[in-house]
């Protein structure tokens, strides 16, 4: 931040509020010092609560600087959900949005370690005591001189947690990604070998536009590189189509980076015709697969010079496949990139060769140190040669290009948001009228997949479909809704040890459900 000075570094796409890398330092030391005036040091946790806005990155910075982790909560989450994300982390400080701020507040009382809840924006009005605003600690901060006496708090980088992200893994509710500073520093590395091999990316860096959440490895992760290298931010606090479009013409955005729907948005929504988009000349998909159809669908209709998949988990810090210093293929997620090892194994952990299906492992710097609070979820991920097991089905060419086919993993994913069905689960059996219950992901073109309740009513009781529905909608962030229905039946298949034989509840689900 020191080097770009007077840049601008991050541009509210709404409003036109720029942020300069000079005025971004003088916050993020500001905010480090109050976590010092607060006592909250090395391996405390500060979490953020709220959509995407200038004044959020600020947060992960200091905390970076001051030895903290970093998480991030779904700002649609409900206070049930929030509940079981900060008993994982243990935040002793929350910053909030207005829309936010009650749920937050809700919570306090189970979590007495919360020290204060910070609100972003200029409103006064009273909360609770332990409510103070974000513009309240940066006083006169922007307008000061640098304080130059501030320095880091020295930390052990293989050690020291930088951001506790949150993934289901590979079953189970949703677990807390712990990654370190070494994590971070590994991902600067592997961004700057591949950015030097790209010809795309040469010359002065333009405009991103960044529509995904920054709670979200992916949106974090994109803020980071643009702040390294310079690249401004433009930030919307959530995908609007008519704003994401005037967004990408008024910035003139030429490289785009985002999940399958919003890829999807952009080939198919009649919308995109009104506006000319010729200046994007390179599209980058992760967060879930891209069909290799959409991708040649993609760029056939923009001509763009550089069409590609990443691919990588919250437990891999970031991605760990891309095409970034090959030419990319169609269907392909790229290449290892540099620093990590990957293999494909069978059932019986041997390793396969090229164009034999198995599950992907990885390797190397980028690799988490494990779930928060949870050993032998860490030890069930990470073997004892340190290869993480991601649960996902794939293979490799004779040239190294990976391709993912599947998932070994039960986890749904709807438009790139990670559902698991056990958290679903746990929610239904709570319900009055539910005896059993079992959820799966439907297919879904549109959004990858949907989530479909299977239940078996109590006998007795009378109970809905809209019923169900409405049940879990009022308890889950809309992500989370059972979007692909539920079905009554007189029973859940299990096999002998009473896990769930979800295979089967996909065959039957697939026919009875086809119409999506």
């Amino acid at each position: 931040m020191k080097s770009h000075k007077e840049k601008v570094l991050q541009v509210d796409g709404e409003t036109g509020e720029t942020l300069t890398a000079d005025v971004l330092l003088k916050r993020t030391i500001r905010l480090a010092k109050w976590f010092r005036e607060q006592e909250v040091t090395v391996g405390n946790t500060v979490a953020v609560n709220s959509e995407n806005c200038l004044q959020y990155y600020t947060v992960p910075l200091a905390g970076y600087f001051e030895g903290l982790a970093f998480t991030g909560f779904n700002p649609d989450y409900t206070p049930w959900e929030l509940n079981h994300l900060m008993g994982l982390s243990k935040p002793k400080i929350i910053f909030c949005s207005h829309r936010t701020v009650d749920k937050v507040l809700l919570t306090l009382n189970e979590y007495p370690y919360v020290k204060t809840v910070v609100l972003f924006g200029e409103e006064q009005r009273s909360y609770h005591p332990n409510v103070i605003t974000f513009n309240q600690i940066m006083g006169k901060t922007d307008k000061e001189e640098l304080d130059e006496t501030y320095k880091t708090v020295p930390v052990d980088a293989k050690e020291t947690i930088a951001t506790i992200l949150y993934s289901s893994g590979t079953t189970g509710l949703p677990k807390g990604v712990m990654c370190t500073h070494r994590n971070m520093t590994a991902f600067t590395e592997v961004f700057f070998t591949i950015l030097n091999d790209i010809e795309v990316n040469k010359g002065p860096p333009h405009a991103s536009l960044v529509v995904i959440p920054m709670f979200h490895a992916f949106g974090l992760l994109l803020m980071y590189r643009n702040l390294i290298v310079a690249q401004p931010s433009i930030i919307l606090k959530k995908f609007r189509p008519r704003k994401f479009l005037q967004a990408l013409v008024k910035y003139r955005i030429t490289k785009l980076s985002g999940p399958p729907p919003l890829v999807l948005f952009l080939v198919k929504h009649p919308m995109v015709k009104e506006y000319d988009l010729s200046h994007i000349r390179e599209f980058r998909c992760s967060a879930a697969s891209l069909s290799a159809e959409i991708q040649k669908e993609l760029q056939d209709k923009f001509k763009a010079e550089h069409v590609s998949q990443l691919y990588g988990l919250t437990e891999t810090t970031g991605a760990v496949l891309q095409a970034g210093f090959a030419e990319p293929k169609i269907g392909s997620s790229g290449k290892v990139v540099p620093g990590m090892m990957a293999k494909v194994i069978d059932e019986q952990g041997r390793s396969l060769g090229k164009h034999q299906e198995g599950e992907l492992c990885f390797k190397g710097p980028l690799v988490m140190k494990g779930y928060a609070s949870n050993p032998e979820a860490t030890k069930d991920a990470i073997d004892k040669d340190g290869w993480f097991h991601t649960g996902d089905i794939g293979y490799y060419d004779e040239e190294g290009y990976f391709f993912i086919v599947g998932r070994m993993k039960e986890l749904i994913k709807y438009k790139g948001f990670q559902v698991a069905p056990a958290e679903l689960e746990a929610l239904l059996v709570t319900h009055r009228c539910v005896d059993d219950v079992a959820v799966i992901g439907l297919s879904h073109k549109a959004s990858g997949e949907v989530p479909l309740a299977f239940i078996v009513r109590k006998p007795g009781t009378s109970v809905t479909e809209n019923e169900i529905e409405r049940f879990v909608a009022d308890h889950v962030s809309p992500s989370k809704r059972l979007r692909g229905g539920v079905i009554f039946v007189e029973r859940i298949p299990r096999n002998s040890g009473g896990k769930i034989l979800r295979k089967i509840l996909k065959e039957n689900a697939e026919g009875l459900r086809s119409k999506l």
